[in-house]
């Protein structure tokens, strides 16, 4: 049994994309604790979030909320990361908009 399921918080089942990615980053979330000396204790009281959202996290869980997951990235010094991910100056379709719709002057 996938573990991210027993955390499942929706009736909907996660799309297996959704799912696989969510995997990835909790073991990315396990390997940037591991690599910073941090027990999971260690790294929920940093990030200030229960222990069992943490466990959550690296497990791949769907459910975690966002909020939670951002005061992770911050406790590892990586939220800097997370505003590269929809930044409109990298994000070819907001390039493509903006061509199309800002009047140049």
């Amino acid at each position: 049994m996938n573990v991210a399921r027993k955390y499942n918080s929706s009736l909907r089942p996660t799309p297996v994309l959704v799912e696989a990615a969510l995997e990835r980053l909790g073991k990315r979330f396990w390997m940037a604790r591991k690599l910073r000396g941090f027990t999971q204790q260690e790294l929920a009281d940093l990030a200030d979030v229960s222990l069992s959202t943490l466990r959550a996290l690296e497990a791949g869980a769907d459910g975690v909320a966002l909020g939670n997951a951002l005061k992770v990235f911050q406790a590892l010094d990586l939220l800097g990361q997370i505003d590269q991910l929809l930044d409109p100056q990298v994000d070819p379709q907001s390039v493509t908009f903006a061509e199309r719709t800002l009047k140049v002057r």
